[in-house]
């Protein structure tokens, strides 16, 4: 009777566990500064449950939206025939990435330099 128990603890613990942690995160990202460690972790935290849980919702979805399927495949055959205009928008996509995150940069250097000079 004892190991039965048991299971049913460990079984609650798995299906609890990351809710706890989930919920945990959304509070963590907000009370300390955005800019500290445990905001940024738990940032992380809540956009990787996001990710995981859209993917599960998608793949949920699959095998009962027929339209779905049809417009997602449909999309996919067009993309050899329209090769070129899916390059242009890639790299035009993967440019400006790359300009905000230097843009993003060069915003907070003189905030970490006057940081480090001050005594």
């Amino acid at each position: 009777m004892g190991l039965t128990n048991d299971v049913i603890a460990a079984c609650a613990l798995a299906l609890v566990g990351p809710a706890v942690l989930f919920v945990s995160a959304l509070f963590l990202r907000r009370v300390p500064p955005p800019e500290s460690e445990p905001a940024r972790t738990a940032e992380r935290i809540v956009t990787w449950y996001a990710f995981v849980l859209g993917t599960a919702a998608l793949l949920r979805t699959w095998g009962d939206n027929p339209q779905l399927r049809h417009y997602a495949w449909r999309a996919l055959a067009e993309i050899p025939e329209h090769w070129p205009a899916v390059t242009i928008g890639g790299a035009t996509l993967l440019s400006l990435g790359v300009l905000v995150m230097i843009t993003a940069h060069l915003m907070a250097g003189p905030a970490h330099r006057r940081r480090s000079v001050s005594p």
